[in-house]
């Protein structure tokens, strides 16, 4: 009837929705510039305007990556290393040969089936292999019937004990009183101390400490193939022996960070304010 009016009416509907279009899309823009300008200053807060990274801000990256760094070095090992006498062979083919492990994945435990001798008797004896030359044998370390130990072969090396495991493993040989391969206290303790540091130092697992047994069935360390229970309970003191010993040292980092947070607070030290005047002192100056 009025065709004009309706065409006028959407006309002017097209009219506002692109009126709207555009102001959405000017509105947008400027949100985008906002963000940008945003970003600007912060890196110019960040970046002193030369080109130059703000010290306070890459001063705290460095202090906390130093603290990371040594404490990743302070957790490398926390049981004590036992007292250990170093005599390392010479090389020679037929007990130290001087040849570099292929890897470090067990640590593996020997007796010495010569009931009563003593850790030095049997280190000279390996010795002594390099003029015998009538048969190739050793250990990396031997345990005596007092508790000593001796270093025969560095732990990186092969040491001839633990046949087909010798190019992937530490062996510990122990001296006893007699047949039946039993250790004495001194010497069982020694083992245990032993044990739980170079399976902590190396990162080995309860499963990466074995007999002579496990490799080969030879009846090595006799008691502990005679008494697997007893087996199982030395190495409940080597990972009990690490518990405690990674307790105690969290328990001293704790204690010595409470003694330093004190120490701060009694000093009425501010620890922001006091870096920023160390760091303002140690500036040079620009006259």
């Amino acid at each position: 009837m009025f065709p004009h009016i309706f065409e006028n009416q959407d006309m002017g509907r097209k009219d506002r929705k692109k009126k709207s279009t555009h102001a959405l899309i000017w509105i947008i823009f400027l949100e985008i510039l906002l963000v940008m300008a945003g970003l600007a200053v912060v890196i110019f807060v960040l970046d002193d305007g030369k080109g130059n990274p703000d010290p306070l801000v890459e001063e705290t990256v460095r202090i906390d990556y130093i603290e990371e760094t040594e404490e990743t070095e302070e957790e490398t090992c926390c049981v004590p290393k036992p007292e250990v006498d170093e005599q390392l062979l010479t090389v020679n083919e037929w007990s130290r040969p001087g040849k570099k492990i292929e890897s470090l994945d067990y640590i593996v435990i020997h007796y010495l089936a010569n009931p009563k001798t003593t850790a030095q008797e049997n280190h000279d004896y390996f010795e002594s292999l390099k003029d015998l030359q009538n048969v190739s044998m050793s250990a990396n370390y031997i345990v005596g019937i007092e508790g000593e130990i001796i270093h025969c072969v560095p732990d990186d090396e092969v040491a001839y004990a633990s046949n087909s495991a010798n190019s992937y493993s530490i062996s510990i040989e122990n001296c006893h009183l007699d047949k039946t391969g039993r250790l004495t206290e001194k010497t069982y303790q020694s083992l245990v101390n032993l044990t739980a540091y170079l399976s902590e130092y190396y990162g080995l697992g309860r499963d990466q400490i074995i007999r002579h047994y496990d490799v080969t069935g030879k009846d090595c360390p006799k008691y502990f193939v005679d008494h697997p229970d007893k087996w199982e309970a030395f190495l409940d003191d080597v990972m009990q022996v690490r518990e405690d010993c990674r307790r105690e040292a969290e328990e001293e980092a704790e204690r010595i960070k409470e003694e330093e947070r004190k120490a701060r607070e009694e000093a009425g030290v501010d620890e922001l304010t006091a870096f920023l005047e160390s760091n303002a002192a140690a500036e040079p100056s620009s006259d």
